[in-house]
């Protein structure tokens, strides 16, 4: 007999758009950072374990959004394809240094960097990363990219990337914490949307985009950064590893952090986390509960408002903006979706 299909829901439908477009968009930065990587020579076998478990994950987003926006205002894709593969290569190294301070050593039942050859290689690995990723800004010469927007370019991630930087110290103070506020959260969430602002940004101004323009891609980054974090925030509800981590190492999603105005589920996860260990079971029953007293919901609404508002912020670059708007709607989580889950699990 055949086996019919699950029907998708709509953000799902928009999700697997989303991958594909910015798959093939992507494709050709990813591979330059991949070659960058994988073409370094040495004589450690560690090393090179390390380097080539790195380059296994591709990223295509990052070098996709760079073209996309660089299109919007009139630019070509191939001038984006060193940047959008420097982009990568710097976004996995702070990858790395986030692991390692959230003690996160399984990511999606994969092993990450850190969790797989321990801090010390894993530092290591976010070293080469970080100096590969600046020396391929060179390469922007070759696609022929003005020296003055390379300057330009350096100036966005030295701005606007410190904030992630701020970010994290308002994460390590807010770690266990279950006294945050939802709205302290979502101010911590817009600053770690600052990579998103500035890589937009970077998109802007390799396409020689006027000075409104880009402020607008900008925006519409932060927006978009914040999107797809309130997401993760939602997703990680649903995965029990990841909210386990969340609550023994890291700072509470936001669902949870809504739910716990409630009174007595808040003393219910201020005991459950003062444990070293806790059952699936008992993760489960916090997400249904954060789930009834509308936690999630509470989410998925600020997601989609931010969705819309992204959407909006582009309009002025008009038919140009028709693979940014995908990008923004594909954010949007429906109630469906994640009650479906909670109740298979």
């Amino acid at each position: 007999m055949r086996k019919t299909k699950r029907k998708l829901e709509p953000s799902e439908k928009l999700m697997a758009e989303a991958r594909k477009i910015t798959e093939n968009e992507g494709a050709q930065g990813w591979n330059l950072a991949k070659e960058t990587l994988l073409h370094q020579k040495t004589q450690s076998s560690q090393l090179k374990e390390a380097i080539t478990y790195a380059a296994i994950l591709p990223d295509y987003f990052r070098p996709a959004i760079v073209s996309f926006c660089s299109k919007a205002v009139g630019g070509k894709s191939k001038t984006t394809i060193p940047c959008g593969a420097s982009l990568i290569l710097l976004g996995k190294a702070i990858g790395i240094h986030d692991d390692i301070i959230d003690n996160l050593r399984i990511r999606n039942k994969r092993p990450t960097l850190f969790g797989k050859f321990g801090k010390e290689i894993a530092l290591i690995i976010s070293d080469i990363l970080l100096f590969k990723g600046f020396t391929l800004m060179r390469k922007n010469i070759e696609a022929g990219v003005p020296q003055s927007a390379t300057a330009e370019i350096l100036d966005t991630i030295d701005k606007f990337w410190f904030q992630q930087s701020e970010s994290e110290i308002l994460e390590m103070r807010s770690r266990r914490q279950t006294s945050i506020t939802p709205q302290e959260c979502l101010d911590k969430i817009r600053m770690r949307a600052s990579e998103l602002d500035a890589t937009t940004r970077i998109g802007g101004i390799l396409g020689g985009g006027s000075e409104k323009e880009i402020e607008a891609l900008g925006t519409y980054g932060r927006l978009l950064g914040m999107a797809s974090i309130l997401r993760d925030e939602l997703v990680d509800m649903l995965e029990l590893d990841a909210l386990r981590n969340r609550i023994k190492h890291e700072s509470l999603p936001l669902p949870l952090v809504y739910a716990m105005q409630n009174t007595k589920l808040k003393f219910e996860i201020t005991q459950i986390a003062s444990k070293k260990q806790f059952s699936n079971k008992t993760l489960l029953g916090i997400s249904k509960a954060v789930d009834e007293f509308g936690g999630m919901n509470f989410v998925a609404e600020i997601i989609e408002k931010i969705a819309y508002e992204a959407h909006s912020s582009i309009d002025i670059f008009k038919s140009r903006n028709k693979e940014l708007g995908l990008l923004a709607t594909s954010a949007i989580i429906y109630p469906a979706e994640w009650k479906s889950v909670l109740r298979a699990m």
